[in-house]
């Protein structure tokens, strides 16, 4: 009866992991490399840039990628009508401020974004190296599906606050854009974001009661 127990084991433990398994986990292993590759580079070219933007106002051609809610104002005043652009992402030059925060200020959110984006790749790398394994019943399985879901979670409720803020910055910085143009900080809750945070959270919770089942089934046997 005990070898019999023994053999069904050694077969199981031979059996090939799931399908697709070992490629996510290969992709999952590219993008991290490639992402904290690309982190540190532009974290550089970030540095060398903003350092040497010119200070006088006239020679800047420095610009800037962010999102912002805008709103079109009309020419005459006796034109009432006024055409509302719910987002605006294009390039703000920083040539009519006196300032260098925006420059800073509009990559902040990008970086923080990009040590999220790490976070996750780096839990997701180590869930399917269980997988590939046949571990997903292990501690350590649920332990980065729960650290997923917090970063999902974290990354949805953070980054709209982050991008707000951020916007309220640079718009203080670079001053009155245009005068048919004003710009407003762009804010968007990502509730699907939230969603699927929450769901990985009780998604552990559920594998880890699994575990704790499958580990006093066998100590029954």
């Amino acid at each position: 009866m005990t070898n019999i127990e023994l053999n069904t084991e050694g077969a199981g433990a031979q059996l090939p992991p799931p399908k697709y398994t070992i490629g996510l986990k290969i992709c999952f292993d590219l993008l991290y490399y490639l992402s904290a590759f690309s982190m540190i580079v532009g974290i550089g070219v970030f540095l060398i840039v903003g350092l040497n933007i010119p200070t006088e106002i006239s020679e800047r051609h420095t610009d800037i990628n962010y999102l912002f809610n805008a709103k079109m104002l009309s020419t005459s005043v006796a034109d009432t009508s006024v055409s509302e652009v719910m987002l605006v992402h294009g390039m703000v030059k920083l040539n009519n401020t006196t300032g260098y925060a925006a420059w800073f200020i509009a990559y902040i959110d990008v970086f923080i974004n990009g040590i999220f984006t790490l976070l996750g790749l780096y839990n997701l790398r180590k869930l399917f190296a269980n997988l590939s394994s046949h571990r997903a019943f292990e501690s350590s399985s649920v332990l980065y599906i729960k650290r997923l879901g917090i970063i999902v979670l974290g990354y949805s409720v953070l980054t709209p606050v982050m991008t707000y803020l951020c916007g309220m910055a640079i718009l203080a910085d670079i001053g009155t854009f245009h005068e048919q143009l004003q710009l407003f900080p762009y804010f968007s809750f990502p509730l699907e974001g939230v969603l699927v945070g929450a769901a990985l959270i009780v998604l552990a919770r559920l594998i880890k009661d699994a575990s704790m089942m499958k580990q006093e089934q066998e100590l029954t046997i």
